[in-house]
């Protein structure tokens, strides 16, 4: 009869999958926020530059 249970590379290789995966959507948020904040400050520049001319 064939067993089941995960071996303990596959459980390993799994969790190290799911860490990464979990570390890189934490590191997502504060790029995306600079992002957008990089963004809004280039709109506001580029609206302070019409309005100067």
């Amino acid at each position: 009869m064939p067993s089941y249970a995960p071996n303990h590379s596959s459980i390993w290789r799994t969790s190290v999958t799911i860490t990464k995966a979990l570390r890189d959507a934490e590191e997502a948020g504060p790029f995306i926020n600079r992002l957008k904040d990089a963004k809004t400050e280039k709109l506001l520049m580029d609206i302070n530059r019409s309005n100067e001319v």
